[in-house]
Parts: C-alpha cells; structure tokens; sequence
C-alpha cells in the first residue's frame, strides 16, 4: 500500500448502507474469537508446494461496493456479484479476487475493525457463503484479501488494550510506552495500529480466523502489505494454513520493484505475489499516466530485466502478471485512454507465463486516476459501468463521480462492447480463449527474441502441440522486425494463424521472419501441431 492511499484512507470514512436481509439457505458459521491463553500450532511438517491450478487460473479483481448493486440501494454488493456470474464465465475468468469485505472504518475495507463479520451494505455472511457454493458450482474459485498486519484503532482489540496494560489483548499490539498509549503504526497512519505478530494470541487468532474461513469454503487469501508481517509469522501461517487446506492459495502483496526484496517472500511462506517489478517496467508508476514501455518510454531492455529474473525465485513460485489494480490508475487511463495500447497490456498480461489479473472494468476500458481529497482513491474504484446509459440496473451509485469516469454513450460499457466484434472486451475474450483452450500459454515456457527494435518486445511460448510467436510495437511509429527463428526450441513449419490481423502468416525455410508492425500494433500468431 502506497503512502497516497494511506493519507486517503486516513481521511476517507464512506458510511455503509444497511445490511440486507439474508438468504434462507445456511451458511458455515464465522465466529472467531481471540483466546489469549492459547498457543499457536507447533509445525511438523514441511509447506506443500503451490497448488497446480494456478496455472490454470484467470484472476478478476472485484471491489464488492462497485461491482453490481442487486437491491437499489445504491452499493454494489456480494448477491450482486453472485448474480453477474454467467458474465463473469462469459469473458473467461475463473478465479474471483475479492477486496475487503470484513467490517472496516472506511471504504478500503483494510482497517478491519471485526474480521468474524461482513462490512455493512455488503451482505451477510449467508451473502458470501452462497456466492462461494455458486462459485465452486460452476468450478471458479474466491481468494479474499486479508489485511493482518494492522487493524483500525477501531477494532474492540485495540480500544480495549489502549491505556490499559492489564487487558486480554495487551500484548497485540507494538506499544512504545508502559502505559499503552504511544505505538507504531503503519507509516505512521495513527488510525493503523501495527499488531504483534511475536504475541502466541496474535497467531492463534489468524490461525484460527484462516482456518475457519478456509472451512466455510475460501480457496485462499490474498495478505495485502505482507512486508509488514514478520517472516517467522508468514511461515508458520503457511504451515497451519495447508494443513487445513494444501490446495488453497496464499497470495502476497509486497510493493517493491525490486526482485531481489520480493525472493525471501517466496521461501516458505507465500505460493505466489505481484509481479511489481512487471508492472513498473509496464507503466512506471502507479499514481501517474503515461509512462513505461505501455507508453512507448524505455526500452526493450527493460522488460528483459523485469522478466528474467526467475533464478531468484523458488520453482514453485508463482507471479501475478497485471497492468492495473485497485492500487493503481487503471490500465486505459495508465495509457492516456489510447485502446491500442489498453489492447497491448491485455495482450502482455494472457500471454506472459505466470497468473494473469483483470481489473474489474479494465476489460471494457474504464478511466479511474488517482483524484484529490478524501475520495482520491476512489476514482480508480468506480462503480461497474454496465449500461450504455451510465445508469440503471446494477450500476452501483454510491460514488458520485462528476462525469470524469462514467459518462452516457461513451462506448466504455458491457452494454456497449460485449460480444460486439473489434471491441477491448472481445479482445480480451480471444486472449482468455487462447489461454484456456492451449496449455502452451499456460505454461513455463517462455524465450524472448531479439530485435533491432529498442520499442518492440517479442517472444515464444511453446509446447508439444503449440507454437506462438507474440510481438509488440509500443512505438508511434511503423517497424520493420526480423526475428531469426531458426533455433527455436521446437521446430515450426507451414502457415500459422494470424489471431489479430487475420489470415495466414508461413514461416520461411532459413526461419528468419519478416514483421511489419504498424504503430501501437500488437500481433499473436499461432502455429499448431
């Protein structure tokens, strides 16, 4: 989490709507609650490596309040989400990523006041228990975020051991006094109390609150600002947590570009993280548009320093490849609203080996930059736009925006793009298509290519059955490539299919290939057994 967000989130206090009324059918129970007294689990066995569908899995990112409102009342919310499933499968995605729903102070969800309950306006806990058995129905998975470094100084823990040294939860806490009222906080944000993961209480807590979740269904947790929870922790939560369910997935958040900062998260604590090193090799930085190779900035030669660094990680480690979060200006506004490129980052992002993410919204296109005030961050988190209207069914209406997101007509809706050829949202459909349908894209395998162009990228994936050659011009001008194709590592003959342009591409005898790649072009070509 970046210090902008933080200081937005100091400031940013949305009120919830009221709770909805609950489903008929069961859910597991939820109740956590902290036993001071007990002692965490002792490891015994060695972490399990990560689960193999992974591999498999098309992550999309959803923000609950934003993504569809099932009642009118304004908030996007868990029934929402459960309802808009056949999209969800429609455009090919998998794997649901939900940002906080625990019971928070403000509308980022991460300063958890209760972990055992849903934040008010979502749902229940009947809500997500259904759109978990719906998901797995339909064989998708939900990772939830789960912010344990700190909590809000909210939260019935903090406000009980605040000037209290003789409460049950003093010890959850980094206090700098003997009094209990001077602590550490997280970058010095007063209202997140960082917790003290030394504690035996702090870890049976997370212990049970993970294994209890796990229980009720979850297929893993996505740890946002990981680097603020001890390594010590991270690994005897790993080990607990796959005992209660080794397929299930641990996902990290470290923002850091630096590779090297990012390999010690991989020994023995998390099965996959955020490729950030990708990212601002992609766009530069996160807050500001217009920059990285995305933009036609730096070189070829920087994203062979982002990409070539898996020697540093474990075998098993698994990279989530994106060009936009929650975090983040989203992926069209990153690129100055230009669809060429927003269809190059697509093309990066469902053709790169590792764990492709999409943005809720990204794949129509939706702007969102980081704003001003106290609603700065919630610009980039906008309410799904749906309808071509801007309005209307589902579309959640709690941030007002003032016309600089969602506007009526402006081509950037699922009303407007789904199955509508040539559009971003049928590009990125083609992509998940070709991910889904051909394991070599899934897969390990990947080979750059060199090329006189210092604003191209190309590169290989490969299997038994499959060949693919995938070449980008992030300049504004027309390139001429020559790719020398004679050592590849499987041999490739005849024509292949031209998946963007269209028609037939033949590879040449002496395999040195000619593309002329037109400004801002994105080309995949695709060679068959």
């Amino acid at each position: 989490m970046n210090l902008r967000r933080l200081v937005t989130l100091c400031l940013t206090c949305v009120l919830l709507a009221a709770c909805k009324s609950a489903p008929t059918t069961p859910a597991p129970t939820v109740t956590v609650e902290p036993t001071p007294t007990t002692v965490p689990p002792t490891p015994t066995t060695s972490p399990d490596e990560s689960p193999a569908w992974l591999q498999d899995a098309i992550l999309y990112e959803i923000v609950p309040r934003s993504f569809y409102d099932s009642n009118g009342d304004g908030l996007g919310d868990l029934p929402g989400i459960t309802s808009k499933f056949d999209y969800i499968q429609a455009l090919g995605a998998n794997t649901l990523w939900l940002t906080p729903v625990f019971s928070a102070t403000s509308s980022f969800g991460l300063d958890v006041t209760d972990y055992a309950t849903i934040a008010p306006g979502l749902g229940t806990k009947e809500d997500l228990a259904n759109l978990i058995r719906e998901a797995h129905n339909r064989k998708m998975r939900v990772v939830m975020d789960l912010p344990m470094a700190y909590t809000s100084s909210e939260s019935m823990y903090f406000k009980d051991a605040y000037k209290k040294p003789t409460s049950p939860y003093s010890d959850w806490y980094q206090w700098t006094n003997t009094a209990h009222t001077a602590y550490k906080s997280y970058n010095n944000v007063r209202t997140l109390p960082l917790l003290d993961h030394k504690s035996a209480s702090v870890q049976s807590y997370f212990i049970q609150l993970a294994q209890t979740w796990l229980n009720a269904g979850v297929d893993g947790f996505r740890v946002s600002d990981a680097d603020s929870v001890p390594h010590e922790f991270l690994k005897l939560y790993r080990q607990a947590f796959k005992r209660t369910n080794p397929n299930a997935v641990l996902l990290g958040e470290i923002w850091n570009s630096d590779p090297k900062k990012l390999a010690p998260f991989f020994q023995d604590e998390f099965d996959a993280l955020f490729d950030v090193p990708l990212f601002y090799a992609l766009a530069a930085n996160p807050d500001r548009n217009g920059g990285g190779m995305l933009n036609g900035r730096g070189s070829s030669t920087d994203l062979d320093a982002a990409l070539n660094v898996t020697t540093l990680y474990t075998p098993t480690a698994e990279l989530v490849r994106f060009a936009g979060n929650y975090d983040t200006n989203r992926t069209a506004s990153l690129v100055n609203q230009n669809v060429e490129r927003a269809r190059m980052a697509a093309l990066l992002i469902l053709t790169l080996p590792g764990t492709p993410l999409i943005y809720y919204g990204d794949e129509i296109g939706m702007l969102g930059s980081l704003g001003t005030g106290a609603l700065a961050e919630e610009y980039r988190r906008a309410p799904m736009d749906w309808n071509q209207s801007g309005k209307g069914a589902g579309v959640a209406t709690w941030f007002k925006d003032a016309g600089k997101v969602n506007k009526p007509n402006d081509n950037i809706s699922v009303e407007e793009q789904q199955n509508v050829k040539d559009s971003l949202w049928s590009f990125y459909k083609m992509l998940i298509t070709q991910r889904k349908e051909h394991p070599a894209l899934r897969g390990n395998s990947f080979q750059a290519v060199a090329s006189p162009c210092r604003t191209c990228y190309a590169y290989l994936r490969w299997d038994a059955n499959d060949f693919y050659l995938i070449a980008v011009n992030f300049s504004d001008q027309t390139q001429s490539l020559t790719l020398d194709l004679a050592k590849t590592p499987r041999n490739v003959s005849g024509a292949g299919e031209d998946l963007i342009r269209g028609g037939t591409m033949s590879m040449p005898s002496n395999g040195r290939l000619t593309l002329t790649m037109e400004a801002r072009e994105a080309r995949i070509v695709h060679w068959g057994k």
